[in-house]
């Protein structure tokens, strides 16, 4: 079988063009109505515009990074290990800060914005899939090491791992570490490597404290920045003493030793 590589150009052409429409709003505003969608399906919000210079600038006008704070701590894209990575994808796809709004933005010639428009695309789900970053190998790597830097303090013999509580339904409600403390109180380590974790601590603490049960605790973040406010401010609630990353690892150690030292 031999393809028309011409039919197939024409066909493409016809298709890819149905794709990509210019909207006019009332106040004269252009959108582009393109392929690119988020994953809950919402279409990203492009604009185009022209420069004082004649050139064409292609905005999201920061639609992409509020689409992102309905799910994540904004802030946290903008500083640390993943603002290192957004930096790093606004440069190597050759965007600019519109504003201080958080607006990502592209100038290009008019023969050539087929191609920018494209790469602006592009450039928008590199920035959105930020918030998949490395999830499941850094968590892993987050237990681990926070489990090293408890046996450097505490004997092994006094950790207990995934303890099940005297409550109902123990099973549901696991505890990372117990350790013996003093006075008989147990205490409870929980690791908090991201927002998930976050929320269903909380809701295993209230669930102790909720059945009186006497314990305390210390909650180690893997980055406490990148935990959203709400939920953070839930957690302080129902939480004991918190650390904000094992790099705070000379506090862990302070706060464990006042807590297991007869």
């Amino acid at each position: 079988m031999t393809l028309n590589t011409n039919a197939i150009q024409s066909l493409l052409c016809e298709r890819l063009c149905s794709e990509v429409c210019i909207d006019q709003r009332p106040d004269g505003t252009l959108v582009l109505r393109t392929h690119f969608r988020f994953p809950d399906g919402d279409g990203y919000s492009i604009y185009l515009s022209e420069t004082a210079s004649g050139s064409l600038r292609l905005s999201d006008r920061g639609h992409t990074l509020m689409h992102i704070s309905y799910e994540h701590d904004v802030d946290s894209f903008l500083d640390g290990t993943k603002g290192a990575h957004l930096e790093r994808i606004v440069q190597e796809e050759g965007l600019n800060w519109e504003d201080e709004g958080g607006a990502l933005c592209l100038d290009t010639s008019p023969e050539h914005l087929s191609n920018a428009l494209f790469s602006f695309g592009q450039a928008l789900t590199r920035v959105y899939d930020l918030t998949m970053l490395s999830r499941s190998n850094t968590a892993t790597s987050f237990y681990d090491d926070l489990s090293d830097l408890l046996l450097r303090v505490v004997d092994e013999e006094r950790v207990v791992r995934d303890y099940q509580p005297e409550v109902d339904n123990a099973q549901h409600y696991p505890v990372d570490y117990r350790i013996d403390g003093k006075s008989e109180i147990p205490l409870f380590i929980y690791g908090i490597p991201n927002r998930d974790k976050a929320r269903l601590t909380t809701i295993m603490l209230s669930y102790f404290h909720l059945n009186e049960l006497n314990f305390e605790s210390i909650l180690v973040f893997q980055d406490q920045s990148e935990i959203p406010r709400v939920d953070l401010a839930r957690l302080s609630d129902v939480g004991g003493e918190m650390i904000s990353s094992l790099a705070s690892h000379v506090d862990l150690d302070r706060k464990l030793i006042n807590r297991i030292t007869c």
